[in-house]
């Protein structure tokens, strides 16, 4: 109409010469323009035999793409990615290699002592740093103020560093 569009392109292919090479292919697009602006969504899924060996793909085209559900009768994003960014609502993450981590909050540990305290604790606003041993014996906290040591009745037995 005028100058806007709108078009849905869907395609599917499989592909097989006599030199072995297979391939298969489907995928949607989706494009609108309107007003002097162009945006594209798609989705594809493709098996191909190449010189790796079999390899599939699930690629996504869009400025957003989200996992959702509804829990309790409201929309949840689970996972999304918007602006060249990822956020994850909750995640078990089994073993991480981070380059680089910025924290806005404070870091624990989930093993606790027997009061329930995390062992390590990280407060990355303030700058507070606990550490917390435990045995049958007693415990260790090393802490900003100093460190201290508890007998198994929970009294402090020595103090180094700031005693006040």
């Amino acid at each position: 109409v005028g100058e806007n569009s709108a078009a849905i392109q869907q395609t599917s292919t499989a592909f097989a010469d006599t030199s072995g090479k297979l391939s298969t292919m489907w995928s949607v697009k989706m494009q609108l323009n309107a007003q002097g602006q162009y945006v594209a969504a798609g989705i594809g899924l493709g098996i191909e035999n190449g010189p790796a060996g079999l390899q599939s793909q699930f690629i996504v085209s869009a400025d957003r793409f989200a996992v959702t559900s509804n829990v309790n009768g409201v929309a949840k994003a689970f996972f999304a990615v918007q602006g060249g960014q990822v956020f994850v609502d909750q995640a078990f993450i089994n073993t991480a290699f981070i380059q680089q981590i910025i924290l806005g909050m404070t870091l624990r540990s989930q093993a606790v002592d027997s009061q329930g305290r995390p062992l390590i604790e990280l407060n990355m606003v303030t700058g507070a740093v606990t550490i917390r041993g435990q045995s049958v014996d007693g415990s260790i906290l090393l802490n900003n103020n100093g460190l201290y040591v508890y007998d198994n009745n929970g009294v402090e037995r020595t103090a180094v560093g700031r005693l006040s």
